[in-house]
């Protein structure tokens, strides 16, 4: 049976939208590696689901209103898949509203986890909306 990596992948979009946050973990190998973008105000690279959570996804829920990454577009290739999406938001601090593309790139290990993502965005963009 051929394993459909796009659906995972929007699967996990559609468990961390609606807040539903083990399921959406499920998607995940233990050996994550996850890499935020560089100026990001998030970047860096963190190992493993939790430190993805907790350092990441909880900062968008608390600090921002309504943030969004709202996938548009998904590409296969084997066991990688690529997302085009846009990011949304409002910087609480500054009140603040940006959007912003992204592409998202996932890699599945044997077990149909995810062992590696990276982010490309425009943070500048992002930046732009924490700024006064």
């Amino acid at each position: 049976m051929t394993v459909d990596y796009k659906e995972l992948v929007a699967q996990s979009y559609q468990a961390m939208a609606e807040g539903r946050i083990a399921d959406f973990k499920a998607y995940f190998a233990d050996q994550l590696v996850w890499k935020e973008a560089e100026g990001f105000p998030y970047g860096g690279v963190y190992h493993g689901i939790d430190a993805v959570v907790d350092h990441v996804h909880s900062r968008l829920g608390s600090e921002w209103v309504d943030y969004q990454a709202t996938p548009k577009a998904y590409f296969v290739s084997e066991n990688q898949v690529v997302v085009h999406g846009q990011y949304s938001g409002t910087y609480k601090k500054t009140n603040k509203f940006f959007r912003a593309d992204f592409a998202h790139f996932y890699r599945f290990n044997e077990a149909e986890k995810v062992v590696n993502f990276i982010q490309v965005v425009d943070s500048a963009l992002v930046q732009a909306a924490m700024t006064s």
